[in-house]
C-alpha cells in the first residue's frame, strides 16, 4: 500500500506531523492511504493514481461538518467523492454517512500515535496538566481548579480565541515543540482532558444544512450543550507518559470505545467534583499505579504500526 501525506492545512508541529506512517509506505500498485486535510485536492488521485483503490483516514472528524465550504462552495462530502474508502475517528459520523448510500464506505478506526513518541520515564515534578485552549466554560472552570495546585498549564500564543488570550496570564508553558510537551505531561502525576469539541452559532447552520443531520449521534447536543464528541489524543499521550487520565464524563463517553473508567483512568463529573478527584488522586497516589501502567500497557494497542496493520488486513479481507 502506498502512503501518501498532504499536511499543508495542518496546524505545525501536531498530531499529524507525528504519525510517522510513510515509513510503512510500499507501493503496490493498487492501493493508496492519504491522510491530511487537504489530501483531497492531491492532483495524483486524477492523475496516476486513478485506477489505484483511494482510501483516505480523516482524524478530525466530526469537526469538518462546521467548516464553510470552499470558494467553489464544496464541503466535505464533495472530497469524500475522490475516494472509494475513509476511515474516521468518529463512529457516529460513520454510521451516518453509511446510512446516506453515498457510494462509498466509511469505518470506523482507533486514533493512533507514533511509538517513537513515547517518553523515557520522568520523575513526577508537578501535580497536574491541562494543555490546549480555552473553548467554553469547561476549561474556564478547569484552569480554575488546578492552579491551586502544583499545576501546568501548556498552549499556544497564535491562532487562538480571545477566551485562550484571556487565560494567558494562567499559562506555564506556551508554544512547545510536540515532543517537549509530552515530556512535560510525563512530568505531571495527572492529566485533565474533555473529549468533546465546542460549536459556536456560526457552526450551526452549517451542520444542519447536511443531509438527514439529526441522524448524526454526534450532532445531538450542538444546540442545547454546543458541544460534539471528539476523542483527544491528550488520553493516548498520558497514557504513554505513565500520566494519570482524569476525565470529563460526557454524554457520549466516546473513550471508552478505547479505554476502561476505573482500570484504565478516572472520570469526574463538574467543576465541583474536578477539584475533589485532585485531592483523592494526589492523597493516595501510590495506590493508582497499577492503573497508570493498565492505561500505558492498553495505549501500546494503538500505534501507528497497528494502525497500518488494520488497515493492510482490511484490505486483504475486502479482496
Amino acid at each position: 500500500m502506498l502512503i501518501l501525506e498532504k499536511l499543508t492545512a495542518e496546524v505545525p508541529d501536531t498530531n499529524a506531523y507525528h504519525f510517522n506512517f510513510k515509513k510503512f509506505s510500499n507501493d503496490d500498485k493498487k492501493n493508496v492511504l492519504m491522510y491530511g486535510y487537504d489530501s483531497p485536492t492531491n492532483e495524483l488521485l486524477s492523475g496516476q493514481l486513478s485506477d489505484y483503490r483511494k482510501i483516505f483516514f480523516n482524524n478530525w472528524a466530526p469537526c469538518e461538518f462546521a467548516q464553510e465550504t470552499d470558494h467553489n462552495n464544496k464541503g466535505p462530502m464533495n472530497y469524500d467523492e475522490k475516494f472509494d474508502v475513509i476511515y474516521s475517528i468518529c463512529p457516529y459520523t460513520v454510521e451516518w454517512l453509511n446510512s446516506l448510500k453515498l457510494g462509498r464506505e466509511y469505518r470506523y478506526i482507533f486514533y493512533p500515535f507514533c511509538e517513537t513518541l513515547i517518553p523515557e520515564q520522568q520523575e513526577k515534578k508537578y501535580d497536574v496538566i491541562y494543555h490546549g485552549g480555552i473553548h467554553g466554560k469547561e476549561h474556564v472552570d478547569c484552569i480554575n481548579a488546578i492552579s491551586k495546585f502544583n499545576y501546568r498549564y501548556c498552549t499556544m500564543t497564535h491562532h487562538i480565541n480571545n477566551l485562550t488570550i484571556h487565560f494567558l496570564p494562567y499559562a506555564t508553558n506556551t508554544n512547545l515543540p510536540f515532543k517537549d510537551k509530552i515530556k512535560l505531561v510525563a512530568q505531571t502525576k495527572i492529566s485533565i482532558c474533555y473529549n468533546m469539541v465546542h460549536v459556536h452559532k456560526e457552526h450551526i447552520p452549517r451542520i444542519k444544512s447536511q443531509p438527514e443531520y439529526e441522524n448524526n449521534l454526534a450532532f445531538s447536543s450542538i444546540e442545547d450543550l454546543g458541544i460534539m464528541p471528539q476523542f483527544k489524543t491528550r488520553i493516548h499521550e498520558a497514557a504513554i507518559s505513565r500520566t494519570l487520565n482524569l476525565v470529563r464524563r460526557d454524554k457520549w463517553n466516546i473513550i471508552e470505545n478505547y479505554y476502561t473508567p476505573n482500570e484504565h483512568f478516572v472520570y469526574f463529573e463538574d467543576e465541583v467534583d474536578l477539584p475533589i478527584k485532585l485531592k483523592e488522586i494526589l492523597n493516595d497516589w501510590e495506590s493508582y499505579q497499577p492503573m497508570i501502567d493498565n492505561a500505558y500497557n492498553k495505549a501500546l494497542e494503538y500505534t501507528a504500526e497497528k494502525f497500518i496493520s488494520k488497515i493492510q488486513e482490511d484490505i486483504e479481507s475486502d479482496l
